[in-house]
């Protein structure tokens, strides 16, 4: 594997997961696995956050959703956890939340490790919303061989 050189990170963004207005990701309460051990792209890199952006108004009774990243399959280790309230995306469109990993060693990812997203079986189902999960991925560039 080749090596990491100079001081400056380069920053990523990957949407992990599109949802669209009419589906089981927001508008339920069991908890799902969406990803299962996908293999990370790219050579060595670290999650710094998850964001959820609406592209629509999220409606429903209240409540909230937990989301979870997690290094290997769906009950390995939980690396961000970013909780979607309603009441942080009922005005208005455009609206996001992030949440930021808070062991860098456990988010630092090998082209060996596999990455899961998962949603915890608890909240209270929303009744619409869409939007999109963006991953925000650092890596030192490769030195040369």
């Amino acid at each position: 594997m080749p090596a990491e050189k100079g001081p400056a990170f380069i920053r990523t963004k990957e949407d992990l997961l599109h949802v669209p207005a009419v589906t089981n990701i927001l508008d339920g309460t069991g908890a799902l696995s969406f990803i299962v051990s996908r293999v990370a792209d790219g050579f060595v890199q670290t999650l710094e956050k998850i964001t959820f952006t609406s592209s629509t108004i999220l409606a429903g009774a209240g409540g909230t959703q937990t989301f979870k990243v997690r290094k290997g399959n769906a009950s390995g280790t939980v690396v961000a956890t970013l909780i979607v309230a309603l009441a942080d995306f009922d005005t208005s469109v455009g609206r996001s939340k992030s949440a930021v990993t808070t062991d860098p060693d456990a988010a630092r990812f090998s082209d060996t490790d596999t990455l899961s997203f998962t949603r915890d079986a608890s909240g209270t189902a929303f009744s619409a919303g869409a939007g999109v999960f963006t991953l925000t991925w650092r890596q030192k560039p490769q030195a040369r061989i």
